[in-house]
């Protein structure tokens, strides 16, 4: 690997590090599209992801853990486990542009559930972070996001915020349960052999700085401003994905 390349993942690290951090994702949404346009096949692009998403998140779990509601972690990463690890089974046997589509599907997702609240106040006004409704939304999240090579973080504060949970309390519980979720996944990934080391331990070490200084810029930004900003980058990368594949 030459210094261009060096400098180009490290940009990687910190600039999804960074996103990770503000909008309480685990980064996979826009690591995954940038790592791709560098020359990775999309399974070594997942896998590198996972690898990094522990990282991060935990630096951005612990910098928000005063935001993190502790009494719907239990039910809700306990439904993340099951879906990530049904999730990343199955991607090592469907073909990349199935991939690619799954990811476009998770963007929709992800705007959906941000604004449910404006799209279709009477579903949202009956939904509650209720011990069922937690699980099965962590799982359902984490088996859609997990084959698109993620952890989840991407749909789990959109998620949160439609069963009613404050934004910047849904993105500290995000990033604290996407931990777990890409430990379970980079097991699988690792034991497959889909990681290529040294661009994955770049971007995970850029990416603890990115996501320090995000953490702390999103605890002073308005929600509304949260909420904008990651609609917007999650459709956009997701459409370069799929572009990539298809065109």
């Amino acid at each position: 690997m030459d210094l261009i390349q060096l400098f180009i993942f490290a940009a990687i690290g910190t600039f999804t590090g960074f996103i990770s951090g503000i909008f309480g994702i685990g980064g996979g949404s826009i690591r995954i599209p940038l790592l791709a346009m560098t020359g990775m096949t999309l399974i070594h692009a997942f896998a590198t992801n996972m690898f990094a998403i522990p990282f991060s998140s935990s630096i951005g779990a612990y910098t928000q853990r005063k935001n993190i509601g502790w009494n719907i972690t239990k039910p809700f990463v306990a439904g993340a486990l099951i879906g990530i690890v049904i999730a990343t089974l199955i991607v090592g046997f469907v073909s990349s542009q199935f991939l690619a589509t799954v990811f476009l599907f998770s963007a929709f997702l992800t705007i959906f559930g941000l604004y449910l609240n404006r799209i279709s106040p009477r579903v949202y006004n009956k939904i509650r972070p209720t011990w069922f409704n937690l699980f099965c939304g962590g799982f359902i999240a984490n088996l859609i996001i997990g084959m698109r090579g993620g952890s989840g973080g991407t749909a789990f504060p959109p998620l949160l915020r439609a069963m009613h949970i404050k934004m910047h309390s849904a993105i500290a519980t995000s990033l604290f349960a996407g931990v777990f979720s890409s430990l379970v996944a980079l097991g699988i990934y690792f034991t497959r052999g889909d990681i290529i080391f040294f661009p994955a331990v770049i971007v995970a070490i850029t990416g603890i700085v990115g996501s320090y200084i995000g953490s702390k810029l999103s605890m002073q930004t308005e929600s509304k401003l949260l909420k904008l900003g990651l609609a917007v980058l999650v459709f956009v990368f997701a459409c370069t994905v799929l572009y990539r594949e298809f065109f």
